[in-house]
């Protein structure tokens, strides 16, 4: 790499550099992709928020394209440059200040300068450096950073403002900004330390743009303008870094954003999936109500089989049909069964229309330019998230994780690539039941501040504190009087259950009754270790159980779900015994299964686990048994233990139990007895979101509550890396490692780390453990 020039973006040694890689073409590349992000999406992304295209069109327009125009100018520093070009060694000498917020100080002496390109605004230029300071947002950027973790950084900072690239980007801004004659600018040192230093600086400007904040932001309309900038600038960013490998120098190389923003279902095609679904029948009265309403934000409360999810596409089909559509599961693996099961068919009648409106991708073969070293580890990692992010843009109906979506509340990563396209979509959150509490605020805030998207939200049932909440929100951000939409009366009220007892809270007698007597049987178990357990215990009573958890490569997941729905197909005559985590709470469809065993649980996973058994129950069938096994520990949810008031979750799961009847349980008996369990929740200490309350400030907060664990890579799966999407087939998801293993200091790829050869004991049918 040329040390004479100012880099923007790493080049391999065997790759031939282009102008997209210097300073001045990146910061072109930039400004052009926001203006079509813009051009396809601006007035989608204002109506999502609820605000005036009238008043606010402009302002988002001048303040994306001059953030996306300065964003990086703070890499023309010799840390920066040092880093970028090898020169540097980034493990004793790591940089003392990050680009961003290098661009931040830059700015303080060209605003005069700038600020016409915002209509002289002061407000809105405040807002164009809140936006600089926060484009990579992550959990370990300090906003603003104080220079505590600057060891070995050096005394201070050259701000290379008198190279002739900064000379070049200062011309280009003139002109493409139509501004006056650039200022004359020199190169200038400042110190990482003491007064008068970077630190000292970004401290009297960050009180600066909090007061701003407070007093002309915070309160008014505008803090949604600077969430939507922020985002905005971070997806042009994100566009002007993909370059299309056939045309790298030619005008319509970013003619695939407006391209892609354009794909979206043609009309007609998700009343295909339902027409494919119903294969020649009608819709049940419950679906139909489900479609016919008109509010922006639909509630449907339906028990297991009632069909909520064809409901939930004849929705979107009546109501929505040319929309952006996101289908939101709770995890991965009903993301997966969501997409297989309504659109991937690729030999049955549906044929390409499901691959169409899940995998549209784009013509053009992008190749993402990322910087090396120590400032970019967290972009290495973020390689697949942007991939995916930019293919979402281009893709009428995705299915994903409801992470994917409200991962925006808390300025996640995928949620910040996708928003543009979040802005024009319709979304199906299905199962809310499921979200622990951070996830519920993060959905009443993402109702709440994006009244101009629709939603329609889906559960079995739902306790009344949390119904109240949502009541509440919808009423005062929407003005919805929430009526909630009922599943079919004859279902919700057809007995499936009755409750069985066993002997020393041991069922494993009955277990092997139920299997040697061609039964079907779910033995749901709360951790990894208690399904291994289980599993061995059972083996020594001569069964052969299917396993089936979380601790798997996901091309393995995948072959273990497979096998466990197959053998409970009711065509398969011989017992089977299935004995999973809570994996299986919301993606295994068992149609067969006649006995459930499962932990003592908090009450929405036992509902949950419920809903697998007797799936397909008909007025006058036999009920199923059930049996709760006490259990001495709460992993994993011990830290609900002590909430919410006025009792433990163990408590509400033995009062919920003592107030259903014994026999001829229905599913509206489990959601009754739930809803009246007197939960107390106070929801408003859950609605804070990082993306709309920051304002000068970019932080990461979690979206969930998190549980201790890791995600690695096995040593020996490393070679089989060939492409990025290949990294989340063979990713590990685990709880933390022994002490011992000094696993901080191992090898990672792209940020995972890498468990060396010998600490996991893995089996693609039993899963992994760590080596004792």
């Amino acid at each position: 790499m040329d040390p004479n020039r100012l880099w923007a973006k790493s080049k391999r040694d065997d790759e031939i550099a282009t102008l997209s890689m210097y300073l001045p073409g990146h910061l072109e590349d930039a400004y052009l992709a926001g203006g079509r992000v813009l051009q396809a999406t601006g007035d989608d992304q204002l109506d999502a928020l609820g605000l005036s295209l009238a008043a606010y069109r402009s302002r988002l327009r001048r303040c994306v394209l001059l953030a996306a125009a300065v964003h990086d100018i703070g890499k023309a520093n010799d840390h920066f440059h040092g880093m970028i070009c090898g020169s540097r060694n980034v493990q004793q000498n790591p940089q003392g200040l990050r680009h961003e917020w290098a661009s931040v100080l830059m700015l303080q002496s060209l605003k005069p300068w700038l600020l016409p390109a915002v209509g002289m605004n002061e407000t809105d230029f405040a807002i164009v450096e809140w936006a600089v300071s926060g484009h990579h947002p992550a959990h370990n950027h300090a906003s603003p950073p104080d220079g505590s973790s600057n060891d070995g950084a050096g005394p201070d900072i050259l701000f290379h403002l008198g190279h002739a690239d900064f000379t070049a980007v200062l011309t280009w801004l003139s002109k493409t900004l139509g501004l006056g004659t650039p200022p004359i600018v020199q190169s200038a040192k400042m110190a990482l330390f003491g007064s008068g230093s970077v630190f000292t600086e970004l401290a009297s400007w960050f009180r600066t743009a909090r007061r701003v904040w407070e007093e002309k932001v915070r309160k008014s309309s505008d803090a949604k303008l600077v969430a939507a900038v922020k985002n905005c600038l971070i997806a042009a960013d994100v566009a002007g870094s993909a370059l299309p490998k056939e045309m790298p120098n030619n005008a319509a190389k970013w003619d695939w954003i407006t391209d892609s923003f354009d794909k979206k279902p043609d009309p007609g095609d998700l009343q295909k999936v339902v027409d494919h679904r119903l294969d020649g029948g009608m819709p049940r009265p419950f679906q139909t109500a489900v479609a016919a309403s008109c509010d922006s934000v639909t509630f449907v409360k339906a028990g297991c089989g009632s069909g909520k999810t064809l409901a939930a596409y004849l929705w979107a089909a009546t109501n929505y049909p040319t929309r952006r559509l996101y289908f939101c599961y709770p995890t991965t693996g009903t993301a997966t069964e969501g997409f297989k099961d309504y659109l991937f068919e690729p030999n049955d009648e549906l044929g390409d229309l499901g691959a169409k409106l899940f995998h549209s991708r784009r013509a053009v073969d992008f190749e993402i330019i990322l910087n090396t070293g120590a400032d970019s580890r967290s972009q290495e990692a973020d390689v697949v998230t942007r991939l995916e992010s930019l293919e979402a843009w281009a893709t009428p109906v995705v299915a994903c994780t409801v992470d994917t979506v409200l991962g925006i509340v808390q300025n996640n990563k995928r949620g910040l690539f996708g928003w543009p396209a979040l802005a024009q979509s319709a979304f199906i959150f299905d199962e809310i039941h499921a979200f622990d509490d951070r996830l519920f605020g993060a959905l009443l805030r993402f109702l709440s501040d994006l009244p101009g998207l629709p939603c329609l939200l889906m559960t079995a049932s739902l306790p009344k504190a949390r119904e109240d909440a949502l009541r509440e929100v919808l009423k005062n951000s929407r003005n919805i009087d929430l009526k909630p939409v009922a599943g079919p009366t004859d279902l919700e009220k057809l007995p499936r259950y009755h409750r069985a007892t066993v002997a020393d809270n041991d069922p494993l007698e009955l277990i092997a009754e139920t299997v040697n007597a061609g039964g079907k049987v779910l033995w749901v178990c709360n951790t990894v270790k208690r399904v291994m357990d289980a599993a061995r215990r059972a083996e020594s009573q001569g069964l052969k159980p299917l396993i089936y958890h979380s601790r798997y490569k996901y091309v393995h997941r995948v072959k273990r779900h497979k096998a466990v729905i197959e053998a409970f197909d009711p065509k398969e005559c011989k017992g089977q015994l299935a004995i999973t985590s809570q994996v299986c709470e919301m993606s295994l469809d068992l149609k067969g299964c006649t006995l459930l065993a499962t932990d003592a649980a908090p009450v929405p996973s036992i509902i949950q686990r419920l809903g697998r058994l007797n799936r397909q129950a008909k007025v006058g069938d036999a009920t199923k048994p059930f049996v709760v096994i006490e259990i001495e520990d709460y992993l994993p949810y011990a830290d609900q233990k002590r909430a919410p008031d006025p009792a433990n979750w163990p408590d509400q799961t033995k009062g919920w139990l003592d107030r259903l009847p014994v026999a001829g349980i229905s599913q509206k008996h489990l959601a009754d007895a739930w809803e009246h369990g007197g939960e107390i929740w106070d929801y408003r200490k859950f609605l804070t979101s990082a993306w709309l309350d920051g304002g000068p400030k970019t932080t990461v907060k979690e979206l969930r509550e998190s549980s201790p664990g890791i995600t690695v890579l096995m040593r020996e799966d490393v070679a089989r890396l060939k492409k990025p999407g290949d990294v989340g087939k063979y990713t590990l998801p685990m709880p933390e490692p022994p002490r011992k293993s000094n696993w901080r200091s191992w090898a990672r790829h792209k940020g995972i780390p890498i468990a060396e050869t010998g600490t996991i004991t893995y089996d693609e049918m039993r899963g992994a453990e760590w080596r004792k």
